[in-house]
């Protein structure tokens, strides 16, 4: 393990974007507690053997490994050659998971590229990660409301900033995108407080507003199928209020990833 964390450290001191060579079937991935496991695909589109390693983490204790979630993920260690897959499993032993909420866990995958003696390259791992969203069975609502349920607060604190709050009041995460509140044109292009914003169940978030909003919000949520749905609400002051499914969402509804 301390030879993998030196390659990620080795990742992080090098500029430039490195592209992946193995790609993952989704962007997230939704456990439904109803059923012993889930799966997710990871497919080698480079031109040489990879070293895969996948590893499942507790959001809240960073990268490395949880041994104490009740989780198994197998293979934990492949060999992917080109244009290869290998389907990475996940299952749940039954116990340990709170049952009155949705949880979030992280799906980390590893790609070692293979290290040819005497070629004098630098051969640089690059690691990936992906929200697991572990759903005990048995929640009360539809997590497809989630957005809709959200509630929103416009509020000036005591130093005169604006504040956009929204509280989260249900028991799945809401994955929020593209957060813009839509600009007086007098005020030039709208504001982008926030790009993405992930509330968890029972949670709050804040986002600052540069100047005075106009007079709407906007934002996409990610479904459990990767898509993206639009909301729009109008902004009230110091009342909470809910955004709506934009009318013609449902017909628009965007990939974030699309895999062949």
């Amino acid at each position: 393990m301390k030879v993998l964390n030196l390659m990620v450290l080795l990742l992080g001191l090098l500029s430039g974007p490195l592209q992946a060579a193995v790609s993952l079937s989704g962007t997230r991935l939704v456990f439904d507690g109803r059923f012993r496991e889930v799966s997710i695909e990871a497919r080698n589109r480079g031109t040489e053997e990879v070293l895969l390693q996948a590893w499942l983490s507790d959001a809240n204790a960073g990268p490395e490994s949880s041994a104490n979630l009740p989780f198994v993920l197998t293979p934990p260690l492949s060999r992917l050659a080109p244009e290869s897959r290998q389907v990475l499993r996940l299952m749940y032993e039954g116990l340990g998971m709170p049952s009155g909420r949705e949880s979030l866990l992280h799906l980390y995958v590893l790609e070692i590229p293979r290290t040819r003696p005497g070629d004098g390259l630098l051969n640089i791992a690059i690691r990936q990660r992906i929200n697991v969203l572990f759903r005990p069975p048995g929640l009360p609502g539809d997590p497809a409301a989630t957005p809709q349920r959200l509630n929103w607060t416009l509020v000036r604190d005591d130093s005169g900033v604006l504040r956009l709050r929204v509280e989260n009041p249900t028991v799945f995460h809401a994955a929020l995108l593209n957060i813009q509140i839509e600009a007086d044109p007098r005020q030039g292009a709208p504001q982008r407080p926030g790009d993405d914003l992930l509330v968890p169940p029972g949670e709050r978030r804040e986002l600052i507003l540069a100047r005075s909003p106009a007079q709407h919000l906007q934002f996409k949520a990610l479904t459990d199928y990767g898509g993206q749905r639009a909301y729009y609400a109008r902004l009230v002051f110091g009342a909470p209020f809910n955004a709506s499914l934009s009318a013609d969402s449902a017909h628009s509804e965007q990939k974030v990833s699309s895999h062949d």
